[in-house]
């Protein structure tokens, strides 16, 4: 299984500055910063962990991902929405839901979550895997190189050996 890109958009790919854009849009400045992610685990694929990637709004994702540069073979999955199982406390809902996909896919062992959401991740992940982006920048060159050493130590990298 290849190295996972958990992939939030909001707040990643689409910073929210001074409030939330009415048709929101990838910001260049951090999809060249994912860009610089991708290249540096080459063997990397995106699943999206995003409300982006529910049916409202998938559409949307996928324009802008392609209109951006990026193939629809690097993102290879979405994970599953929780939202209706009434168990799941709200706040966990995100981290939930990562884990949900790793355990359906248990040869899963390089991973890697971006996303500006910590309390929705925190108690639920090893936050070791994880970057936190602001949401008010989005992805920033330091936040892509924390998430390539992050799947380099956990064997991203052509090369690395698994641990």
């Amino acid at each position: 299984m290849p190295p996972i890109l958990f992939l939030d958009i909001d707040g990643v790919l689409v910073p929210f500055g001074d409030g939330v854009p009415a048709y929101p849009v990838f910001d260049n400045r951090c999809v060249e910063n994912l860009k610089m992610l991708l290249a540096g685990v080459p063997l990397a694929k995106v699943v999206f962990s995003s409300t982006w990637r529910l049916p409202n709004y998938v559409n949307r994702l996928y324009e802008q991902w392609l209109e951006h540069g990026f193939t629809k073979a690097v993102a290879i999955d979405g994970t599953p929405d929780l939202k209706q199982d009434s168990s799941i406390l709200r706040r966990h809902q995100r981290g939930l839901e990562i884990r949900a996909w790793l355990n359906a896919h248990p040869r899963t062992r390089h991973w890697v979550v971006v996303d500006d959401e910590r309390f929705a991740i925190e108690e639920v992940l090893d936050c070791r895997r994880c970057v936190f982006t602001n949401p008010r920048i989005g992805l920033t060159t330091d936040d892509a190189e924390r998430a390539i050493r992050i799947l380099r130590l956990h064997g991203g990298f052509p090369g690395d050996a698994p641990l």
